[in-house]
């Protein structure tokens, strides 16, 4: 069992805006005019700040079950196969709920009309998740290191973290579903192949299904159309509601969401993203000088543990390069090493898409507006080139 403790930022969150005496205060201004000229904006129409404040809560905590097994072969042998079953399960997850929602019918507050939203961490939330993972390693001397591992995921989650919101108040089971780090299929291959005169190749290959996204009506009519938009849309036949590429949808009215029983949203992260892959390849040539180190022998990078690739914050441990200093410090057996390397992120430029607008009032709804991060490529740039000389001693 895995305890989370309330982290130091949310206990500094609601100190700054605690219901008992506000030491800082936000205003938010619906359609501003002020940005050309250049003016102070007036506040005495804007939404005034939200107050945040930590209800008695127990600790986030997950219980871990895992079954591992391998073939049975022997550590010295050229190749370990193995798999890895793993099941989680988590309970007092947190999030953020609205004690004083609005009426979407009558557009009044529900508690205390006088009185704007009123945000409370809480920990009702849960998280279970199922993982398959099979790993391998091939070894053929200091020449061939080769490893990898491929997982299958399913996870279900009714909230995403302290910082995340009922689509509405009060009703958290009705989030329950796909969680935002159900990414089902995951592969990483690597290893370190040795060449001619010396020189070494390092591929470094991984590819991932999509990441699941939610997709919402663009409207808030929960705390005032001014500050949460995870409010999904239903089901519908396509004429005349919204045609998307990820099916026909239809925005829910106030009368809609009068009858929470007769209202029923599409899944939660019913979106898919694009799937993700890269092969990145590192060649090198190391020159060794100085003392012979005795017992010093080569050898390839060691295998992939195989990381659970579980809920944020999690993932499992990784073994790491073998030898000294690196995948090429088997090149040599001296005392010191020059490393000159080219390094090519992405070589087959692919375009590894960040996660699509979610948001079914925006025009880039279903698009995505930029690039993925690291490993797959940068923010900036799809595939890079770079050229590195290290010295190890």
């Amino acid at each position: 069992m895995f305890y989370d403790r309330f982290a130091y930022n949310l206990e500094l969150q609601q100190l700054r805006y605690n219901v008992n005496g506000s030491l800082q205060n936000e205003y938010q201004v619906a359609n501003p005019q002020f940005f050309l000229p250049p003016q102070a904006p007036d506040i005495t129409s804007a939404t005034a700040s939200t107050n945040v404040y930590q209800k008695q809560s127990e600790s986030a905590r997950s219980l871990h079950d895992s079954d591992r097994g391998d073939a049975g072969a022997p550590a010295h042998q050229d190749r370990q196969p193995g798999r890895h079953l793993s099941q989680f399960c988590g309970v007092h997850q947190f999030y953020t709920d609205n004690l004083n929602p609005v009426d979407p019918t009558t557009g009044q507050r529900v508690n205390f009309p006088e009185a704007g939203n009123i945000f409370q961490y809480q920990s009702e939330g849960i998280f279970k998740q199922n993982q398959v993972i099979v790993n391998g390693s091939i070894r053929m001397g200091a020449k061939l290191s080769l490893f990898g591992y491929y997982t299958l995921n399913y996870a279900n989650s009714d909230t995403s973290g302290a910082g995340s919101f009922p689509s509405i108040p009060g009703e958290l089971q009705e989030d329950y579903g796909r969680a935002s780090y159900d990414i089902r299929h995951r592969l990483f291959v690597g290893g370190t192949i040795g060449l001619p005169r010396g020189f070494r190749l390092s591929p470094f290959l991984i590819a991932s299904s999509g990441i699941p996204f939610n997709i919402t009506s663009g409207t808030d009519p929960y705390q005032n159309q001014n500050d949460q938009y995870n409010l999904r849309p239903t089901f519908a036949t396509c004429t005349p509601a919204i045609q998307t590429k990820f099916g026909c949808f239809v925005i829910p009215t106030a009368a809609d969401l009068a009858d929470l029983a007769t209202y029923t949203p599409i899944p939660v992260n019913y979106g898919d993203g694009p799937g993700r892959f890269s092969l990145n390849l590192r060649l090198s040539k190391t020159f060794g000088f100085g003392p012979v180190l005795e017992g010093a022998s080569g050898g390839g990078g060691g295998p992939m543990g195989g990381g659970t690739f579980g809920r944020p914050g999690g993932g499992g441990p990784r073994g790491g390069p073998g030898g000294r200093g690196g995948p090429d410090a088997g090149a040599t057996n001296h005392r010191y090493a020059l490393t000159f390397s080219v390094n090519a992120r992405n070589v087959f430029n692919n375009v590894n898409l960040a996660t699509p607008i979610g948001n079914l009032g925006s025009p880039l709804f279903g698009e995505s507006n930029g690039l993925t991060g690291r490993p797959y490529s940068d923010s900036t740039s799809n595939r890079r080139l770079d050229l590195q000389v290290t010295f190890t001693f």
